[in-house]
């Protein structure tokens, strides 16, 4: 019998990072939506020839009346196909909320939940379900947006310890998955809502962009989502060249001397400044707004100016160098010990 194209597809992801092999430990997201149940079912069906562990994780992030049936058709469907399953119930917090509207706080949110799971299963990744069909809305929205080659080159296959193999799959081949082997899945009506962003691109903008221009629209995003992340990957290791040789010592945070950040193109400058920004406290919220600024306060380079940052930090001029501030806390997410977690054993036995 052939291997799937979603279990092939697996496989070739688990080997291009190393991770085909036994004693290997993965948690998988479950949402129990389509993509995630197909994603589990062929990780599951890669990992038994490999020899690698499989966790399933489910966050209930209480936003719904039902959700505690999606937490408790991931219970069944665990049971089904004889994984452990890890659980966690906790809303985003009012001020993540706040600050970067309910499904960015809901992301953050989750992502906590998984990697608490991940340190405490000492899993080697964390495997998500997105698709083709994601990454292609996910560069559209950045798009429209305004965001440059980063943001562009959206979803990334292998990052850190997020794992996407099904990033090159598109969701007609997930739905093909599900009904060959029969495997059930919820659907959450909120996917529907065109009130939010990533549904109209969903529903509306890219049905319109395969009709009217181009339909393999997907693939298209899709390489060039690719093509941007190569592309920026090698513009960013030139950038980390420069920024060695800028640091100067100091006890008042990150410093850099203006005299060689200037010296550069204002592409690798700024590219520069945001590698700076991901090493004093990451790049969370960080905008293009944020980049601009520092960048005409560095070429002004007058002492005494300063710019606040995201997370709490500082960008000043002083003596002929740009400092920032360490961060003092990103106010995003929520915190870990507010999330709620078990474990569910693996069955014995099937349900009748």
């Amino acid at each position: 019998m052939p291997t799937p194209p979603l279990v092939s597809a697996v496989r070739r992801s688990l080997d291009s990072v190393g991770l085909s092999r036994p004693g290997v430990s993965l948690v998988a997201a479950l949402s129990g939506g389509p993509d995630s149940v197909a994603l589990l079912d062929a990780l599951l069906r890669a990992a038994k020839k490999s020899g690698a562990t499989v966790v399933a994780a489910h966050l209930d992030h209480a936003l719904r009346k039902d959700s505690r049936a999606d937490a408790q058709f991931c219970e069944e469907l665990c049971e089904r196909l004889k994984v452990r399953l890890r659980t966690g119930r906790a809303r985003p917090s009012a001020k993540a909320t706040r600050d970067g509207g309910l499904e960015e706080a809901a992301r953050l949110t989750r992502y906590s939940f998984l990697r608490r799971v991940a340190r405490e299963e000492n899993a080697a990744a964390i495997v998500l379900g997105h698709t083709l069909d994601d990454q292609a809305e996910t560069v559209l929205m950045r798009l429209v947006r305004g965001s440059g080659a980063l943001g562009l080159s959206a979803m990334k296959p292998w990052d850190g310890e997020l794992l996407r193999p099904l990033l090159e799959t598109r969701r007609f081949t997930v739905m093909a998955h599900l009904s060959a082997f029969r495997l059930p899945y919820r659907s959450d009506p909120t996917n529907q809502d065109t009130a939010f962003l990533r549904n109209r691109v969903r529903h509306e903008l890219i049905p319109l962009l395969e009709k009217k221009f181009n339909p393999n629209i997907a693939e298209a995003l899709g390489r060039t989502a690719r093509t941007l992340a190569e592309e920026h990957q090698a513009l960013r290791e030139v950038a980390a060249q420069l920024l060695d040789r800028a640091v100067a010592p100091t006890v008042e945070g990150s410093a850099f001397e203006l005299v060689v950040l200037k010296a550069a193109p204002e592409g690798l400058g700024k590219t520069a400044i945001r590698e700076a920004l991901r090493r004093s406290g990451g790049l969370r919220a960080v905008s293009f707004t944020h980049i601009e600024g520092l960048w005409n306060l560095l070429v002004q380079g007058r002492g005494g100016s300063s710019l606040p940052l995201p997370g709490g930090r500082t960008a000043a001029i002083a003596k002929g160098r740009l400092i920032l501030t360490s961060a003092s806390g990103s106010g995003w997410g929520i915190p870990e010990k507010s999330l709620s977690c078990h474990s569910l054993a693996v069955p014995r036995t099937r349900k009748p």
